[in-house]
C-alpha cells in the first residue's frame, strides 16, 4: 500500500468502490478510504484528493506509525468481506508481530479502523472485542558514547547523513525529521514550526509545537540545501530523496547492517558463501534511543531543567493550565542548552574510536579513502 495514498492504482481501487454507487465492503477496498484525507464526508472523497494522512481520525505522526499494520492486516486478510472477519483472524494478525509493543500498537491500530467501519454501518460489532493488551516493558535505553560514534560515522556514508546528525542535534522524533518541509523553518531566527497534521500529538496540543534550532542544526540544513541544489533536486522535503520524495524509514538498511543483519533485518544467511557480518551494535538498539539519549545528555551533562527538556525539547503537550499562563515557549533557553549539546557531541565524535576501523568491513564496502569510505549503498 502506497504511503502517499494517491498512487495510480490506489486512485483505480477508490474510484470503483464510488464507481458501483454502492460502497463495497471488501476489506481492502476499506482500508484505501480509510487511508484517505477525506473520511468525514466520503460522497466528495472521489472529487477530493488526499492532502495526507488520515486514519480514522488520527493525523501525522499517529497515521504514519500505524500505517505499516494497516498494511498486513491488508496483506493477510484484504481479499475477506470486512463482515466475514473474525476475531480469531484479527489475533492472529496481532500475533505476527514479535515484540509485546508491537503487538498492542498493532492492536490500536486496527480498533481505529474496526472503529471508523462501525461509525459508517459497515459493521455491526468490533471483532476486537474481549481482546487486551500486553504488558510492556518501559524503555529506558540510552546510548553509550562508542555507540554515538557508531551510529554517525555509518550513516556519513549514506545520503542521510544530515537527517541522523539532525536528530542527535534536535532531539526530534524520526518521523518529524524525515517528513521536514522547508516552509516549516525560519532559518534567520532560527526556529522550527511543525503543524499539527504533521505532528504526533497535534490533535491534542492547543498551541503549536515549536523547536529552537540551535546554530549546529541550522547550519547543517543550510549544507543539505546546497547538496540538494548541487544534486538538481527541488522538493519541499528537507531530507528528500534522489527523486525528491518524502524519504520513508530511510535509516532501517543501515541500522539492521549495525546489527550484523541483512540490510531487510533478516537474520544472517548461513549458506557458506555468504559474507560474514559483523554486529557493531547490540539488537535492541533503535533510532528512538536517540531521541532519548539526547534528553537524558541535556538533564545529566548539559544540566537542563527538566521542564525545558520535556515541553520545548521533547515537545510534548503541556498541562492546560501552563498553556494559559505561560503561553510565550522559551525557546531560547531550550536552543542555548541544544547548543551546548552540539558542542559536547561534537567532541564525543573527536574522541578516538576503534570502531572506525571496523567500519568499512563490517558494512561491507568496496571504496575507502583515507580511514572511511565515502559510500554506502542503500
Amino acid at each position: 500500500m502506497s504511503t502517499t495514498c494517491n498512487s495510480p492504482g490506489m486512485r483505480r481501487r477508490r474510484q470503483s468502490a464510488f464507481d458501483g454507487g454502492v460502497l463495497q465492503k471488501r476489506l481492502d477496498l476499506l482500508l484505501v478510504l480509510a487511508l484517505s484525507s477525506q473520511l468525514g464526508d466520503l460522497e466528495h472523497a472521489r472529487q477530493e484528493r488526499p492532502r495526507g494522512f488520515r486514519i480514522h481520525g488520527l493525523e501525522g505522526g499517529s497515521a504514519r506509525a500505524a500505517l505499516s499494520h494497516i498494511r498486513r492486516l491488508d496483506r493477510m486478510l484484504g481479499k475477506k468481506l470486512l463482515s466475514e472477519v473474525t476475531p480469531r483472524e484479527i489475533e492472529r494478525v496481532v500475533l505476527a508481530s514479535e515484540a509485546p509493543a508491537t503487538r498492542n500498537r498493532a492492536l490500536c491500530a486496527f480498533r481505529g479502523f474496526l472503529a471508523w467501519a462501525i461509525r459508517h454501518g459497515l459493521i455491526a460489532k468490533d471483532p476486537t472485542t474481549g481482546m487486551v493488551k500486553e504488558h510492556e516493558t518501559a524503555r529506558t535505553r540510552v546510548l553509550s558514547d562508542d555507540e554515538i560514534r557508531t551510529l554517525i560515522d555509518a550513516f556519513d556514508q549514506t545520503r542521510y547523513d544530515r537527517a541522523l546528525r539532525f536528530l542527535f542535534l534536535t532531539a526530534l522524533r524520526r518521523d518529524e525529521v524525515l517528513g521536514l518541509k522547508w516552509s516549516w523553518i525560519d532559518m534567520e531566527k532560527g526556529i522550527l514550526t511543525i503543524p499539527p497534521e504533521a505532528e504526533k500529538a497535534g490533535r491534542i496540543r492547543d498551541e503549536l509545537r515549536r523547536a529552537g534550532l540551535p546554530p549546529q542544526a541550522v547550519a547543517l540544513l543550510a549544507e543539505q540545501r546546497s547538496f540538494l541544489f548541487a544534486e538538481g533536486v527541488r522538493s519541499e522535503y528537507v531530507f528528500a530523496t534522489s527523486t525528491g520524495a518524502r524519504p520513508l524509514d530511510s535509516f532501517k538498511p543501515v541500522l539492521y547492517r549495525l546489527r550484523g543483519r541483512r540490510s531487510n533485518g533478516l537474520p544472517p544467511s548461513k549458506d557458506k558463501r555468504a559474507k560474514t557480518r559483523t554486529a557493531l551494535l547490540p539488537d535492541d538498539v533503535t533510532v528512538h534511543d536517540i531521541r532519548r539519549t539526547v534528553a537524558d545528555a541535556l538533564l545529566n551533562r548539559i544540566g537542563s531543567p527538566p521542564w525545558i527538556v520535556d515541553h520545548v525539547v521533547l515537545g510534548h503537550a503541556r498541562p492546560k493550565l501552563l498553556r494559559t499562563y505561560m503561553p510565550t515557549l522559551p525557546l531560547g533557553e531550550a536552543r542555548d542548552a541544544l547548543q551546548k549539546w552540539g558542542d559536547e557531541l561534537a567532541a564525543i565524535l573527536e574522541r578516538a574510536s576503534s570502531v572506525r576501523r571496523a567500519l568499512p568491513e563490517a558494512l561491507g564496502q568496496v571504496h575507502v579513502a583515507v580511514d572511511l569510505p565515502q559510500t554506502l549503498p542503500l
